[in-house]
């Protein structure tokens, strides 16, 4: 299992994960699109990200670039999930070691609510539990 040393580390996995999955996919990612996957306004970034967010602000549709990464990070997470594992479980630390923080990338990734074992199991258990309550309650109607 990967252990992060940092968000910093964690960060970079991450960064490095979408990037890697738009090269396989052939979507094209710009410098200035690249880069602001490491907007924070609190946490660590590159040195340069004002100027990166300022070119960002006037060059690019943000929700459009929010679907994009959304849609590369799901297809990330599926093709770990069917062929690495390993990617998978260090993907979820990766976003369970920056939760504390303000990254831009956590709004990036679940944008379109971005499934990680760790959101899916309160899901399948609220489903259960809901099940569970209207089967009790046709049983005590009788």
């Amino acid at each position: 299992m990967q252990t992060f040393t940092s968000s910093r580390e964690a960060k970079e996995f991450l960064v490095g994960s979408i990037v890697a999955e738009a090269q396989r996919e052939g979507v094209p990612l710009s410098e200035v699109e690249r880069k602001m996957l490491y907007f924070s306004e609190t946490a660590w970034t590159l040195p340069d990200i004002t100027q990166v967010n300022e070119a960002f602000d006037r060059e690019y549709d943000q929700d459009e670039y929010e679907q994009k990464i959304a849609s590369l990070s799901r297809k990330f997470c599926a093709d770990a999930r069917n062929n690495n594992s390993n990617d998978l479980d260090a993907w979820n630390e990766a976003v369970q070691r920056l939760s504390s923080e303000d990254h831009y990338i956590l709004v990036l990734i679940d944008a379109e609510g971005q499934p990680t074992t760790t959101v899916r199991l309160p899901f399948w258990i609220a489903i259960g539990a809901l099940t569970a309550g209207v089967v009790l309650y046709l049983l005590t109607r009788r």
